[in-house]
């Protein structure tokens, strides 16, 4: 059993490890190079903490329009009617105005607008600033030096938490030499594991990263994965959401 923990948060470090230690185990810790670099709040933070202040109406309300100001003066995107149409898809977990403002600010708006869309939004409804929770959210390097330290495995995150495959192929391949820079010192070069963030990839995205050393590679395909016969660089995982408290979804995908 390999068991997961992505983006670097602290309670991996205060929660999890001491577990992990005291019992002998070793967790396998997937780290953002930003988050202790920078300590920028990640995307995938910042609109999870927006989307937990505020109902998620009031949310899509202030999105849409903030989508229908910007549309034409500086940027150029479908009407919101296509773009509720295209993402607005429920999952396993969010309905489908959550996702469609998770899609909206994570990946399908320009970079650049929705970064200051999800700023503007995180100011006006979450109450917080930005720097002092991500000093708050997510370990420092020697807290991941001490995991390394005490048998944790490191792995790779990129660095931004993009979404890979959605990348232009030059932007895609900026952040993973910057995430293989910064990582530089929690792991093997030559032989490293890697961890979409978001579970996005492409073939280029796993030629790059073979290239560079990357011997695994972890998605969020939900499911068991098979050592026999998974592509060992696309494997499979079980969400923690799958195990009690939360639920027993494990039990319809086999004994884990």
């Amino acid at each position: 059993m390999l068991l997961t923990f992505d983006d670097g948060y602290i309670d991996n470090y205060t929660f999890a490890f001491p577990v992990l230690d005291e019992l002998g185990v070793q967790g396998s810790f997937f780290i953002p190079g930003k988050t202790f670099t920078t300590y920028e709040l990640l995307d995938v933070n910042k609109i999870h903490y927006l989307l937990a202040s505020t109902d998620i109406h009031i949310i899509l309300k202030d999105l849409l329009e903030r989508m229908d100001h910007y549309r034409g003066n500086e940027y150029s995107y479908p009407s919101n009617e296509e773009l509720f149409q295209e993402y607005a898809k429920s999952n396993r977990f969010d309905s489908k105005e959550v996702i469609f403002v998770k899609r909206m600010l994570q990946t399908v708006l320009p970079e650049e607008l929705r970064n200051r869309i999800a700023s503007e939004l995180f100011v006006e409804h979450v109450g917080i600033s930005e720097q002092q929770l991500a000093h708050e959210l997510y370990m420092t390097a020697e807290q991941i030096r001490t995991l390394k330290h005490h048998g944790m495995h490191i792995g790779v995150h990129g660095y931004d938490h993009y979404w890979l495959g959605n990348l232009s192929k030059e932007k895609m391949q900026q952040d993973m030499q910057k995430a293989l820079e910064i990582m530089d010192e929690f792991i093997d070069s030559r032989k490293w594991a890697m961890n979409y963030p978001y579970g996005s990839y492409n073939e280029d995205v796993i030629r790059y990263a073979k290239e560079h050393g990357a011997c695994v590679g972890v998605t969020t395909e939900v499911r068991i994965a098979d050592l026999e016969i998974d592509d060992v660089m696309k494997l499979p995982r079980l969400d923690c959401n799958d195990y009690p408290p939360k639920s027993e979804n494990y039990k319809r995908m086999g004994q884990a």
